[in-house]
């Protein structure tokens, strides 16, 4: 559950700490709802040494978000309901693991003026009873998150422009939104065969595709640059 009654910014302290030993430990593996997100996809698709056509079909399930309207890339669950990616061990993913697995347990909120988390308090965590304290911004450094925020800010300008749009995508677009922003081998050769204007290490580079697709998205579907 999400603790609203303290709004946290980067200097602000909170007591936390996760490692094997703990009596929780991998607790907060199981039975998730875990969203993933373009730049996710990448990292573990790639430390699997799988293409992302091959990650998305083994591993996720897609939804339309209620709200959104748009494609909503879910990580499946073992039929043990566990993480398919943890072991007795932990994470084995763990240097790729996604954004919202770094967070833990914060979550990130971001408006146009301001950014700033909550405290996710779960009953089976133990982490809170530790002694080590943290202010967010080391928190961040500590956990790698650095550049899934700058993917994931990205990615979040594309929602936004969906939303200022008022636009109700059909079906095409809603799969050209997929293709885009998930499946980012795919999209390289939907690139290729319709001949677009991309450059050549543009190409090769899954993270600059994608960011690539989405200011593609972000003017062919609602026409904003």
């Amino acid at each position: 559950m999400i603790d609203n009654s303290r709004k946290l910014t980067l200097d602000d302290t909170f007591r936390f700490a996760c490692y094997k030993g703990i009596k929780c430990f991998n607790r907060c593996c199981y039975d998730l709802t875990l969203v993933l997100m373009p730049y996710d996809v990448i990292r573990i698709k790639n430390n699997l040494g799988l293409t992302s056509t091959e990650f998305l079909k083994k591993y996720t399930k897609c939804q339309i978000g209620y709200n959104s309207g748009l494609p909503v890339v879910l990580l499946k669950m073992r039929d043990d309901l566990k993480c398919p990616f943890v072991s007795d061990e932990g994470c084995t993913i763990y240097k790729d693991r996604p954004s919202s697995c770094r967070l833990y347990p914060l979550v990130r909120m971001r408006s146009k003026d301001e950014e700033y988390y909550f405290i996710i308090r779960e009953e089976h965590c133990k982490g809170f009873e530790e002694a080590k304290e943290w202010t967010v911004r080391e928190w961040l450094k500590d956990q790698g998150v650095e550049k899934y925020n700058e993917m994931n800010d990205v990615f979040m300008e594309l929602i936004s422009a969906k939303y200022e749009s008022g636009k109700t995508l059909n079906q095409d677009e809603l799969q050209l939104f997929y293709l885009a922003c998930y499946d980012v081998d795919r999209f390289r050769e939907f690139v290729t065969s319709r001949s677009l204007d991309v450059e050549e290490k543009i190409l090769k580079d899954d993270e600059e595709l994608v960011k690539f697709g989405i200011r593609w998205l972000k003017q062919t579907l609602f026409d904003r640059k």
